[in-house]
């Protein structure tokens, strides 16, 4: 079959057109202009036209594997699949244009058809490239550091229509595993895999860690506020789909929902949500914020009062290690962490359980208590705690 004879458009016409209407408008123009299928991918392959759909649990298609032989200057054709791929450069980085069931023949007819839109899938990229990671910079920023941009002039830099006013909670997902991820790719399939559940939330994937922001929604015409989503914080779907398909265990930790404008404390209380239960030898949880009982209690309180909390329970425990050999706040938390059981502790701490019960007698010395008490343990065990979540996460600074 020959190519359509329908009359091309300027280049200004597709620029604009891409930019107005997205990647689909340029994606429809070549189809009609080759009569072939048309798929055009980033630089790793993933496929952002055509918009693929389907079960959540079976995204095995939004990536392709692209050719080794592909060169930057010319295009390529591989005869087994009768697929031409044409490279659109953009920032140091490459978008692929790809024609299927085109036979040999017409390659050399197609090409031109294709330099016709390569200024647009060029702009199109850089423009959702360049505005991404500013946005995603800008709102972690925002998140972790609480910067001082406002957060009205950090939505506007996205593509999303973000409401100010509506509710939000942050997820943190995190891998058990000291192997290198690729965690922008797993935001790809974390953000396909909602979307598909009809969930459109805000992935920001760093290099240790993803960030999801996922919308609420008022409940049947109530005030009262729930989130929109899906397994992941009620029966582990989105962990489960995630460990399958990049053969990981993961830890989710969930905020509360807030408003944007005070969305850093969901994210706040969602690194508390996957720091404590660690720090109680817990791994591969999904943990609500909510659900860590007195913790969340305490959490609620700003991070200068909860320094202040626990410093005033450890702090002559902490000046004397730091003027000795650091190990008597160590064997405290030990022992609390085994119940109070010497003999454990000692053999974990390979001590002798005489060197043990004289460090024990030292730290009551020290901080006046008696650790015979319940209420005392429960006091030191919660302000260990509260320290070394704020230590682990940079809140005491």
């Amino acid at each position: 079959m020959a190519l359509a004879r329908t009359a091309p458009k300027s280049v200004y016409q597709l620029v604009d057109g891409v930019l107005d209407e997205g990647l689909s408008f340029v994606a429809s123009y070549l189809e009609k202009m080759t009569n072939r299928p048309i798929i055009i991918t980033d630089t790793n392959g993933q496929i952002h036209y055509p918009d693929i759909t389907g079960k959540p649990e079976e995204i095995n298609d939004i990536s392709i594997q692209l050719p080794m032989h592909i060169t930057q200057n010319e295009p390529y054709y591989h005869e087994w699949e009768k697929s031409l791929y044409y490279r659109v450069g953009y920032n140091g980085s490459s978008a692929f244009i790809i024609v299927k069931k085109l036979p040999p023949e017409l390659m050399a007819a197609t090409v031109p058809i294709l330099e016709e839109v390569k200024l647009a899938v060029k702009c199109y990229f850089s423009k959702i490239t360049m505005g991404n990671r500013t946005f995603e910079k800008e709102l972690a920023d925002y998140l972790i550091y609480e910067s001082n941009v406002n957060i009205k002039d950090i939505i506007r830099l996205s593509e999303k229509n973000l409401d100010i006013d509506r509710p939000y909670l942050v997820s943190i997902i995190e891998a058990e595993t000291v192997d290198p991820i690729n965690w922008q790719l797993i935001s790809v399939y974390s953000r396909e895999y909602l979307k598909r559940l009809k969930i459109d939330v805000i992935p920001i994937a760093s290099s240790d860690c993803l960030l999801l922001i996922i919308p609420a929604r008022f409940e049947n015409d109530t005030l009262e506020v729930k989130a929109k989503r899906p397994g992941p914080m009620n029966n582990y779907d989105l962990k489960d789909f995630l460990e399958k398909r990049f053969n990981i265990i993961t830890s989710h930790g969930i905020g509360q929902i807030y408003p944007l404008i005070d969305l850093h404390k969901s994210y706040a209380e969602a690194r508390t949500a996957l720091t404590l239960p660690r720090l109680m030898g817990q791994k591969g949880m999904v943990q609500k914020f909510s659900d860590l009982g007195i913790f969340s209690i305490l959490f609620s309180h700003d991070a200068a009062s909860l320094k202040s909390y626990s410093f005033n329970t450890l702090g002559k425990l902490l000046e004397y290690d730091n003027k000795t050999e650091n190990k008597l706040l160590p064997t405290l938390r030990e022992l609390l962490d085994n119940c109070y059981n010497f003999k454990e502790t000692a053999d974990k701490l390979f001590v002798h359980i005489n060197t043990l019960y004289y460090r024990i007698n030292k730290i009551e010395e020290i901080l006046g208590l008696d650790l015979s008490q319940m209420l005392t343990r429960v006091n030191l065990y919660t302000a260990i705690k509260v320290w070394d979540t704020l230590d682990i996460n940079g809140f005491e600074d």
